[in-house]
């Protein structure tokens, strides 16, 4: 209903410019990490266009499209972080703009999923400060939403974009390219039809070119960040051939705070939970198998080092240390939501959600730190994805 969609983007405009003025437009002190962040900005205004040195040795761990931005601002504004924090609060304004208008007209979980994104502790935080998370996102949403309504030359384009804004975000390219080969495999009837349908049906080739943008970058530092910042944020070779499965642990928990949890008190999809284990027990016990190694062998814990002290590994860790729940018991609970964002997602009928949250998952083992922000991304586009399904995705599948 087009009328929805702008009364919505009116209500959106408003907030923002309240929050606009009670953050006293944006005025004061450097917050975290905006004192790395506004220096690298500075030093892109130096070169509007940057050079293959300057991309090879800025003093950050993330893909520079949100820096080169952020230096022409500073080139025309002057290196003021009020106007670097209005340059984030645009993108995440018209990150919400992509999220309604390209929303089916009619959908009973429409608000559901907007408020589900609104209401994730980072996005406002990623919002009103300059952060890099927002410019990531944003082109990963329009890479999916230009993905499911077929336009997909632009939708490479935006994805390719949002690789060179973080690098984990060709996980969204790598769940296009395995959904669609996952359809041609379900319509084939041997290897040779697969074979055949994978070369006349050639959307997926397209996202590959998304996938393999990250390579440019990874050749041109050696690795999959300039060497001097991994250094110095204590990111070095040995950890770099490291997987933390208790990262996956814990971003499975944060899922199932995040999303899982809520569109079921909301759906109340109740029975599906209580039927998957005898509709689909292979996947069950192999999924409590795999979290019981997860929980005694790899424990979700952060990593603390000189550079990062804060000891939780992010709100939903905090919140269960606040309330006395600690050591293995707060490893089962991460086990517990683990196993239901695995229902969830994971059976004989895999759809775009479950790729989507499949190759989230495992490159946030990668990541140097866990926190619920890393997390957000996927969740942003799980939400997006909810809009278009009436009818709870994978259960819909098994009619």
């Amino acid at each position: 209903m087009p009328s929805r969609k702008l009364f919505t983007s009116i209500f959106i405009f408003i907030l923002f410019v309240v929050v606009f003025f009670l953050k006293d437009r944006f005025t004061g002190p450097l917050y975290q990490d905006e004192n790395h962040y506004l220096p690298a900005a500075v030093t892109f205004s130096e070169e509007p266009i940057p050079s293959l040195d300057l991309l090879r040795s800025y003093n950050e761990l993330n893909t520079p499209i949100p820096f080169i931005l952020g230096g022409w601002v500073v080139k025309l504004f002057g290196e003021d972080i009020q106007y670097l924090r209005l340059l984030t609060y645009g993108v995440s304004f018209l990150l919400l703009m992509t999220f309604i208008w390209s929303a089916p007209d009619r959908s009973k979980r429409f608000f559901l999923c907007l408020a589900g994104l609104l209401l994730f502790p980072n996005y406002y935080l990623c919002s009103a400060y300059y952060y890099t998370d927002i410019f990531a996102m944003a082109t990963a949403l329009a890479g999916t939403a230009l993905y499911i309504k077929g336009k997909h030359i632009w939708s490479v384009v935006f994805f390719i974009a949002a690789v060179a804004c973080r690098q984990y975000m060709l996980a969204f390219p790598a769940a296009v390219v395995c959904y669609e080969l996952w359809i041609l495999l379900r319509k084939s009837q041997g290897i040779q039809q697969l074979v055949t349908y994978a070369l006349t049906k050639r959307v997926w080739m397209w996202y590959v070119i998304a996938v393999l943008s990250i390579v440019p970058w990874v050749i041109l530092w050696n690795g999959p960040a300039p060497a001097s910042v991994m250094a110095d944020q204590h990111y070095d070779s040995d950890k770099i051939v490291h997987y933390n499965f208790g990262f996956v642990l814990y971003s499975c928990a944060v899922l199932a705070v995040y999303y899982v949890i809520p569109e079921v008190l909301f759906t109340k999809k109740w029975k599906y939970f209580l039927d998957y284990p005898r509709k689909h027990t292979v996947f069950f016990l192999g999924g409590i198998a795999v979290i019981v190694a997860i929980i005694f062998l790899f424990p979700a814990k952060q990593a603390y080092n000189p550079y990062f002290t804060w000891p939780y590994l992010g709100y939903v860790d905090q919140l269960l240390m606040t309330i006395g729940i600690s050591g293995i018991l707060k490893q089962c609970v991460f086990g517990i939501l683990m196993l239901i964002t695995l229902m969830r997602f994971f059976s004989p009928n895999l759809n775009f959600a479950s790729f989507v949250v499949l190759f989230n998952l495992l490159l946030l083992g990668k990541a140097q730190l866990s926190w619920d922000k890393y997390s957000l991304p996927m969740i942003m586009v799980l939400w997006f994805l909810a809009m278009f399904d009436e009818e709870w995705a994978l259960a819909e599948r098994e009619n």
